[in-house]
């Protein structure tokens, strides 16, 4: 787990320049596609819990320091995320390998389906009223739908990176 900590920090930074100079000016149906999110899913799948939260925060922190978002909440739906991934990964519910092609972006559409959601709701309990101004349910299926895309490409990255070694 020590040896993946420099090189889960430098996808982290590597993400979070995609997300903030590629993705964040894309729009499709007029939502923006959450890659942040997806990582520490990815993360969370290779079963090491402390690397899908720790990726999830430090993330979240990244984008949030460089967008007019609230500070910290991108962050506490990345740790979350991670968080309900990590079980599923240490079970083996989302090998790349033994488990259906389909199961890894499942899972991944369901985080992305609620990630948008939590953020909500998290904005809504710190009293920022004014972060939606477009449909929540539009943004939870846009992100649904690109999670299930890029879900393999990215826990492949995330299972070379933390390894295999992981679960146990």
């Amino acid at each position: 787990m020590r040896r993946a900590l420099i090189p889960l920090l430098i996808v982290s930074l590597v993400v979070v320049a995609v997300q903030l100079s590629i993705f964040s000016n894309l729009r499709f149906a007029g939502v923006v596609i959450m890659l942040v999110w997806l990582l520490p899913i990815a993360v969370g799948l290779t079963g090491a819990t402390t690397l899908a939260v720790g990726t999830g925060v430090l993330v979240g922190l990244f984008f949030d320091a460089h967008t007019i978002t609230v500070f910290g909440l991108t962050a506490i739906v990345g740790g979350v995320l991670g968080y309900a991934a990590s079980p599923l990964g240490r079970e083996g519910v989302g090998d790349l390998d033994s488990a259906a092609w389909w199961v890894t972006p499942l899972i991944a559409s369901v985080g992305g389906f609620l990630a948008p959601l939590a953020y909500m709701i998290c904005a809504e309990v710190t009293g920022q009223f004014n972060v939606w101004r477009d449909s929540v349910f539009s943004m939870m299926v846009v992100n649904a739908i690109a999670f299930f895309i890029f879900a393999r490409p990215m826990a492949r990255l995330a299972r070379a990176i933390v390894g295999e070694g992981s679960r146990r």
